[in-house]
């Protein structure tokens, strides 16, 4: 019965960010902020919103272990079994700002992460995530959105002038004008109650949700006599990064491969960064060997994709096999206990 309930929790969990989304994007275009913005901010939150979710639910509960486990647990899933599984059937093209930019910062915060599990902080050797480590994160995810929201503004003025001396050139710059003119205006401010309602029952879903998920996953834990780290590294892990895997499997499909790779490696940023950042800044996590190991694990497979990436240019069929094989590898040696 445990598991029927934690399957529930996850669909709560999920439903709730999904709703998150539709009524911030919706009062976002109400206020005017670009699509551009909405795509990489409010998106880019929504679909990393249930591993903060739960997360949060777990430092309330005291399952810091959990939390670690759950970051660690949904990036890993997410570098090696989605990317390739989605490579073994649409391979994967990297472009330029994924090789030069998204990838090397979810390089530097794949291996920042062991980096402050083993010394604690810069200072110290106390084996902590203090608070301190948590804010430097955040710092650092601060400037990560900055870059992507600027880079993201120049590419899109680039490619709007580019078209404009395509249409001067072809004599149709007037009539597209006046059709963009023409197009359908953002939902007035006046008329948001609805889409605050969608935000706010959206947030208390998710809130409800994360706390479902800690409390049936503990449950399945002393059931079991499996470590609070362990269920988090595994069920919950996997669990959280399910939006991630739909939205992938979605663009796939549309043979949107590089949206793929993207929402990826800005979700995978996105956990270290933000969300256990965090986790940290509101309450320091003391590191355990096994922790330790993990957040290795965790920065060495991204170290994998991301130098294979930015080398090759490229993630093919043969490269997603491998992946996906090194995935269940390492689940079994984590569950065997190796």
């Amino acid at each position: 019965m445990v598991y029927v309930l934690l399957i529930v929790s996850f669909a709560i969990l999920i439903k709730g960010a999904d709703v998150f989304i539709e009524g911030s994007s919706v009062v976002a275009k109400a206020f005017k902020i670009p699509e551009l913005i909405i795509g990489i901010v409010i998106v880019g939150f929504g679909t990393s919103l249930p591993e903060f979710a739960v997360n949060m639910a777990a430092i309330a509960n005291n399952s810091n272990e959990m939390a670690v486990g759950n970051i660690v647990g949904s990036n890993v899933f997410n570098i090696l079994f989605i990317v390739g599984a989605i490579a073994i059937f649409k391979p994967m093209i990297i472009d330029d700002k994924l090789a030069t930019f998204d990838f090397p910062i979810a390089i530097v915060a794949a291996i920042l992460l062991p980096f402050l599990a083993f010394n604690g902080t810069f200072l110290g050797f106390d084996q902590n995530l203090s608070r301190i480590d948590g804010i430097i994160l955040i710092l650092i995810f601060a400037y990560f959105v900055k870059e992507t929201i600027r880079k993201s503004l120049v590419d899109q003025k680039y490619k709007e002038k580019k078209m404009m001396i395509y249409e001067i050139a072809e004599g149709t710059f007037k009539l597209n004008k006046f059709l963009r003119g023409k197009k359908k205006k953002n939902p007035s401010v006046k008329h948001l109650s609805k889409d605050i309602v969608m935000i706010v029952i959206g947030l208390i879903t998710v809130v409800k949700g994360g706390d479902m998920v800690i409390e049936y996953a503990t449950e399945i834990a002393r059931t079991f006599g499996m470590s609070k780290h362990l269920v988090g590294l595994t069920i919950v892990g996997v669990g959280t990064s399910l939006p991630e895997f739909v939205v992938c499997i979605l663009a796939a499909r549309k043979g949107q491969q590089g949206i793929v790779i993207g929402n990826i490696v800005g979700s995978n940023t996105f956990n270290i960064l933000f969300t256990l950042g965090a986790t940290m800044a509101i309450k320091p996590i003391v590191v355990d060997t096994a922790m330790l190991t993990d957040t290795m694990n965790v920065g060495m497979a991204t170290i994998l994709v991301g130098a294979f990436a930015i080398v090759h240019k490229k993630i093919g069929r043969f490269t997603g096999i491998v992946l996906v094989v090194v995935y269940i590898g390492y689940m079994y040696s984590v569950i065997k206990g190796v």
